[in-house]
């Protein structure tokens, strides 16, 4: 599956030739991405991100998540997707990174846009959430522009490595 940005950017669907290209821009952005994400310091081989594409198709598969790479130029570049849905209720919680260099120029905004319009359209989710770090400023823009409701903060909602972190929570309906 992919879903067209503009003519440069795009989602795919991850797949297993994506392994590769998520490894090397976990491993040249790592001090950067470390900052917010708890997986970067298990990410240290090309199989350790063979198995994740892999449990990530699969999850994929049984409609649990839609999981896209961000290309730009045949380069990918980050991701965004859809996760932990709960079909009962037609909730899904959006998930997104980006590559450092990539940072400030909208690719992120339109890309989670994109994925808005497919759980909307396409899966006929009623509730999106997204949770971000307090401090992660950069994260944080992005529901905001994209119209979500700030409804709360969850106290000490993620582990970051040895601390627990806030995560500002954010819904669109």
């Amino acid at each position: 599956m992919k879903i067209n940005i503009d003519h440069t950017i795009s989602l795919e669907l991850i797949n297993e030739t994506h392994a590769q290209q998520i490894f090397d821009l976990v491993d040249t952005n790592r001090k950067y991405l470390r900052e917010w994400l708890p997986f970067v310091d298990r990410m240290q081989t090309v199989e350790f991100a063979q198995n994740f594409v892999k449990g990530t198709i699969q999850k994929n598969k049984d409609g649990i998540e839609f999981a896209f790479v961000i290309i730009k130029n045949n380069n990918v570049i980050g991701r965004v997707g859809v996760y932990k849905i709960d079909d009962q209720n037609k909730i899904g919680e959006i998930g997104y990174w980006l590559a450092e260099n990539y940072q400030g120029k909208g690719i992120m905004t339109q890309s989670v846009k994109a994925i808005i319009d497919f759980c909307f359209s396409n899966m006929q989710l009623n509730r999106l959430e997204i949770k971000c770090g307090i401090g992660n400023l950069k994260s944080n823009v992005i529901p905001v522009k994209l119209n979500f409701t700030k409804e709360g903060v969850i106290r000490q909602g993620e582990r970051l490595y040895d601390t627990y972190i806030d995560l500002n929570f954010y819904a669109l309906l």
